[in-house]
């Protein structure tokens, strides 16, 4: 399904009129525009019509999402994230002069809802990245929640969901995908955003489902205005769009939503990873306690050692590449995030096998 839409992408960008070799617009053209109107529809919940171009823009790439919806709001505006976060979060806020405030999360990975209480003001927005990278946790429940106490406030919601399709089954024992569990999930998200959509800046790519980062195709979705300001950032830096992988993209996004199960093979993959994690080195795994898990990472107790020093010597002297969880988590912390694709597939998975084997004796050294 994916090779088939690069294949038909790449020949439509360059042959046999080479569109791939002309500027595009910034956002996207109209018909991906409305491609990207279906998702958000479908996907998301949120009500546009094929007629509401100005609420949606395309990216280059998810990150770029995430940064024009954050660069779009005033300088010195309040923003609210989870104490575990996507880390280049941070930086971005710091350079568009935005405040920062970590919102402290409880044992069991949930958002403090009292803590955001006190920490919230009148137009402050959140961002949350939901499942969270790094942790995986996932919640209807505490989406909800916040966008409430947002709106009471007066403010609104980034939410970054490009692990949508990554939800899969936790208990104490092992990790299971349940394709009706993750769908029965995605549609109590969609009755989150039909209520509270007007609040709300919903960023997504397909990186994340179908496993191309390297293609960057990101896509976002807000009220006209907040779209209109991203458009005009993107633009003021990025004066042609990346024709090409906007056309792959639209053929790539096509195909899932016309037939939706790329995910499928990623989701048993991530499954039984980290179930041969939680059997190996469960003890030193920080996992969600509410049943569900959604990411391509996990995170990594690290014992008496900082994060950083610990993944320099498991690069060093084991070959095992982690990321401190620091800038994460906002601050110093002792764990790491540890990538749950990096290693190739091969049938059986020997490889990752094999490097859960090293990873739990570099843990009982290390550590």
């Amino acid at each position: 399904q994916i090779a088939e839409g690069l294949r038909e992408g790449l020949i439509e960008s360059y042959y046999p009129h080479p569109k791939g070799g002309a500027y595009s617009p910034t956002g996207g053209t109209e018909p991906i525009k409305k491609l990207v109107i279906r998702y958000f529809r479908e996907i998301h919940g949120v009500p546009l019509s094929d007629t509401d171009v100005d609420r949606v823009t395309v990216t280059v790439g998810g990150q770029q999402a995430i940064t024009a919806a954050l660069r779009s709001l005033r300088r010195r505006v309040s923003v609210l994230l989870s104490r575990w976060e996507y880390a280049p979060i941070s930086g971005i806020l710091g350079g568009h002069g935005l405040n920062e405030m970590r919102v402290e999360v409880n044992e069991d990975l949930s958002i403090n809802v009292d803590d955001l209480k006190k920490k919230v003001g009148e137009n402050s927005v959140f961002y949350i990245s939901m499942p969270n990278n790094p942790t995986g946790y996932v919640s209807v429940d505490d989406l909800e929640a916040i966008i409430e106490v947002l709106e009471v406030n007066l403010g609104g919601l980034i939410w970054d969901a490009p692990y949508l399709f990554t939800i899969i089954k936790l208990n104490s024992r092992k990790a299971i995908f349940d394709k009706e569990f993750l769908w029965e999930t995605v549609n109590r998200f969609k009755r989150i955003v039909e209520k509270h959509y007007e609040s709300m800046c919903i960023l997504s790519s397909l990186s994340k489902t179908c496993l191309i980062a390297g293609l960057r195709f990101g896509f976002a979705t807000a009220s006209k205005r907040w779209i209109e300001n991203m458009e005009a950032i993107i633009g003021r830096e990025n004066l042609s769009s990346p024709t090409p992988s906007f056309i792959a993209g639209f053929q790539i996004l096509k195909r899932f939503l016309e037939q939706p199960l790329s995910y499928e093979w990623i989701c048993k993959v991530l499954a039984d990873r980290l179930t041969v994690l939680m059997e190996q080195i469960g003890e030193h795994l920080i996992l969600p306690r509410n049943g569900m898990f959604g990411a391509l990472y996990v995170l990594l107790r690290t014992g008496k050692i900082e994060g950083k020093d610990f993944a320099d010597r498991l690069i060093r002297d084991y070959g095992i590449v982690t990321i401190p969880a620091e800038q994460f988590y906002g601050g110093s912390v002792n764990a790491v995030r540890l990538s749950l694709v990096s290693v190739p597939w091969s049938e059986g998975d020997e490889g990752w096998l094999s490097s859960v084997n090293v990873l739990k004796k570099a843990l009982e050294k290390v550590s």
